[in-house]
């Protein structure tokens, strides 16, 4: 147990403290979350992964392995929960929303802050291969999947090429293998913006937590959290094997496997009106939650 504790107090709650003063900030000021958001999405974020990737030293067969990874098991848990709505008999819309709370983590704000506070930079920079491809899922897949079908390809496409996440990875991968100098000024400035990424992802999260609804689903959000917070982790830990992951590189993408529902579901879920107050819930639920099921992963994976 002293494992457990350690973990709690030395990297989860720390989290959670950080988030509860953007929740303060949102219930008590009613600070607008969303210019807040916005610069952490289009500038602090993609500085933060864009640094770490390109001083991360990681060689390019392990940059393919983390990708592959992220991608496997969100296909994976997609069909854990369809085949777990088949087997308690949901109708279609919940099955959808179950996918969606199930399929899409909180890599980012929550994921990316535990690896860097468990593992430092090394371990960031890892966990930004899971963000930077779970964040093209989510505006791929999860809204192909939310839309059931509906919604064109043109406009999910147009959604996607807005994200600057994706290209950060991108721009990190061609300027780390082709070893491109970046003039010190220009790096130092990208540098600085990313020390800001994580305190503001994490007040950011508060803020959105603060703005969740209650819980009012519970009889389907309990199962969907169990799910998102105990089953990933095994599937995570069976493709990490089977791929052959080790050292940080299996630590950090289990981790992120492990993480909640992330809050953007919440979105997806009321655009195209698949079940939001069974998303929101299982939001709510998964995170508070989480702060038992991470500990205790890490501790009995010793990870």
């Amino acid at each position: 147990m002293s494992g457990f504790f350690n973990v709690f107090f030395q990297n989860i709650l720390p989290i959670f403290l950080v988030a509860s003063i953007g929740y303060g900030l949102r219930k008590r000021l009613g600070l607008d979350k969303k210019t807040l958001s916005s610069l952490s999405f289009y500038a602090f974020s993609p500085a933060l992964v864009f640094t770490t990737l390109v001083n991360s030293g990681l060689p390019g067969w392990e940059l393919l392995q983390l990708g592959v990874f992220a991608v496997a098991v969100t296909l994976m848990m997609a069909m854990v929960a369809f085949m777990a709505g088949k087997l308690m008999r949901l109708p279609r819309i919940d099955i959808v929303a179950l996918i969606l709370v199930v399929m899409i983590v909180n890599s980012g704000n929550y994921g990316l802050t535990l690896n860097q506070l468990r593992f430092g930079e090394e371990g960031l920079a890892r966990a930004s291969i899971y963000f930077g491809i779970s964040t093209i899922l989510v505006f791929t897949l999860g809204v192909l999947i939310a839309s059931m079908g509906q919604a064109s390809w043109q406009d999910s496409l147009r959604r996607l090429v807005r994200l600057p996440a994706p290209y950060a990875v991108l721009l990190a991968l061609i300027v780390y293998s082709l070893s491109i100098p970046i003039p010190s000024p220009l790096m130092r400035s990208i540098e600085i913006a990313a020390a800001g990424a994580i305190p503001v992802m994490l007040v950011v999260l508060g803020m959105q937590i603060a703005d969740l609804k209650s819980i009012t689903r519970v009889r389907l959000a309990i199962p969907a959290s169990m799910i998102r917070l105990l089953i990933g982790p095994v599937v995570a830990v069976l493709v990490a094997g089977f791929m052959g992951l080790q050292g940080l590189s299996r630590a950090t993408s289990i981790i992120e496997a492990s993480m909640p529902t992330a809050v953007i579901t919440t979105i997806l879920a009321t655009e195209f009106d698949v079940r939001p107050g069974l998303v929101t819930s299982t939001v709510v639920l998964s995170t508070l939650l989480s702060a038992i099921t991470l500990p205790l992963v890490i501790t009995l994976l010793s990870l």
